[in-house]
């Protein structure tokens, strides 16, 4: 499929005008006019990255033959977390295939909202076979709803002790976790939610003491 048709797909998808496209992506709304006619052919990765990222899809799926080499997307390219079960853009063929899963302990409950207690569980989660995770959590709170993960859902966590900037983990704060988005800034560390109405979480180098990565969040799914 022509980058061109794949634009316009996911354009389309998303309810996004031109405009808005360029808004979101800051990427010019003549270059993409171009792209969308197929006049440009060999945009940049900058460009790719940027478009993939306001269009919330992988990289790769933008790449086209003949244009810059793009390296295979990496976690930090993709800000978001995949829903699990939904089709791919480009094999629409997928939702006709039967989706093998394996099965992940469920440990417990990750706020997603002001921190709670994450006790233990005996339960186990289904997760795609493709998704390379460790454990899962069942999300309690509404401070993630911008990233599509709402109360009930179960995110699955790949264990790891750190995240790149803007990814979504699951983080231990003073024996308690929950799920925000992690920035490293000056001096500190900082949470965020994709909520507007919880405040930012900001910890010094001191504080950063108390708190302690689980690992990445690489997928979630509704309640079970």
């Amino acid at each position: 499929m022509k980058l061109s048709d794949k634009l316009s797909r996911l354009k389309s998808r998303r309810g996004l005008t031109t405009d808005a496209l360029s808004l979101k992506s800051g990427v010019p709304k003549g270059t993409i006019n171009k792209l969308l006619n197929g006049e440009t052919r060999n945009p940049t990765i900058a460009t790719l990255k940027a478009l993939a990222m306001a269009l919330e899809c992988p990289l790769e799926w933008l790449s086209v033959e003949g244009s810059a080499a793009v390296p295979p997307p990496q976690p930090a390219d993709i800000p978001g977390v995949r829903r699990l079960g939904e089709t791919r853009e480009d094999h629409w063929f997928d939702s006709l295939l039967p989706v093998l899963t394996r099965r992940v302990p469920l440990l417990g409950t990750i706020a997603a909202g002001e921190p709670i207690l994450a006790e233990q569980e005996l339960a186990v989660a289904d997760c795609e076979a493709g998704i390379h995770c460790d454990f899962a959590l069942r999300v309690k709170g509404d401070s993630m709803v911008g990233a599509r993960i709402h109360d009930g859902d179960v995110v699955f966590i790949r264990r790891q002790d750190d995240v790149a900037d803007g990814q979504i983990a699951a983080v231990v704060i003073d024996d308690e976790a929950t799920l925000k988005r992690v920035y490293h800034v000056k001096n500190g560390l900082q949470l965020l939610s994709e909520n507007p109405k919880y405040p930012p979480m900001m910890f010094t180098l001191n504080e950063c003491a108390t708190i302690r990565i689980l690992g990445l969040a690489v997928g979630f799914t509704g309640k079970l």
